[in-house]
């Protein structure tokens, strides 16, 4: 039986849709990763973090989806036309060159493949440091609330003053 490409693919899609969710999403991620092409943006959520506005927000782009090389050109047009100091309102040409700059940054970013794995990868990182944050508070609260319980139980277990006093005595 030959099998062309088409049912190869329909196979593997119903294979990996038959994986539960967890699974599925873990793979995506390396999908995403090794099997996408770098002209694709894999998806992923950026968001605006210690003042920084993700390249996707700048593009006016969603960050849920792949986002391909046509789209973030006609996005970068768009915004472009929008913001270009010579056609801005002179009252806000400060603010449109800011933006402007910030623009072709994230145009120049997006498109070549060397520098969006590298920003990719500071925003993991950047990610990651938050959620191990989090996670390293949730830790010390958890401790904070054992050394509570085990003060409380070591209390109780060694009575009132009283008590202390009138066993040392028998």
């Amino acid at each position: 039986m030959l099998t062309t490409k088409k049912t190869r693919l329909a196979w593997g899609l119903s294979l990996f849709f038959s994986l539960p969710q967890r699974i599925r999403n873990q793979l995506s991620f390396v999908i995403d990763l090794f099997f996408i092409p770098r002209a694709f943006v894999p998806s992923t959520k950026l968001c605006e973090e210690k003042g920084r506005t993700s390249f996707f927000k700048v593009l006016s782009l969603d960050p849920d989806h792949v986002v391909g090389v046509d789209e973030i050109k006609r996005a970068y047009r768009t915004m472009a036309l929008q913001y270009h100091p010579d056609v801005c309102h002179p009252s806000r040409k400060e603010e449109s060159t800011r933006m402007f700059v910030e623009l072709n940054k994230a145009y120049k970013t997006l498109l070549d493949q060397t520098l969006a794995e590298d920003y990719d990868y500071e925003f993991h990182l950047r990610e990651k440091e938050v959620r191990d944050g989090l996670e390293r508070e949730r830790w010390e609260e958890q401790l904070r609330e054992l050394r509570k319980k085990s003060d409380c139980h070591m209390a109780r277990k060694e009575g009132s003053w009283g008590s202390r006093l009138r066993a040392q005595h028998q």
